[in-house]
């Protein structure tokens, strides 16, 4: 019985790869103002913010613009972003958590916006960032005197 002669191999016909390379975009922070307390009370309302010289709303617009460019982890390495965890206890906060926002895990502040006191509070949800409340003297979170 005489066998069967293969073709042979064909040289080189390797498919090419055609497809674009997958580009991993980083996951950067946004931030939302649906839960903003917009109210002049232990915090302060955004007219408020806008004052005389605009000099803290101007601010806030500038951190939340060079915040946004960052991811969370950037963010928190260069101290502009501090998640604390829990809302702050009574001893070291002034302001009260509202009610539909007692279950959130990751409170936190964006600092020195406007200058070194000013802050905005609120709480990290994934890569957004929920701002509730704006603070210019530095009482949501109250640090020991040095």
């Amino acid at each position: 019985m005489v066998g069967k002669k293969r073709s042979p191999l064909a040289k080189g016909s390797r498919a090419v790869e055609t497809r674009e390379p997958k580009v991993i975009e980083k996951i950067c922070v946004l931030f939302s103002f649906k839960h903003l307390v917009d109210m002049d009370d232990v915090g302060q309302s955004l007219t408020a913010w806008a004052g005389k010289d605009c000099k803290l709303l101007l601010g806030l617009l500038q951190k939340t613009a060079h915040i946004s460019k960052q991811t969370i982890l950037e963010a928190k390495q260069d101290s502009t972003l501090t998640v604390y965890g829990d809302f702050p206890g009574s001893g070291s906060t002034d302001f009260t958590c509202p009610t539909h926002l007692q279950h959130e895990k990751n409170w936190g502040v964006i600092r020195n916006i406007g200058g070194q006191k000013s802050r905005v509070a609120g709480f990290l949800k994934d890569n957004v960032f929920y701002v509730v409340f704006l603070d210019k003297d530095h009482k949501f979170w109250k640090s020991n005197k040095r």
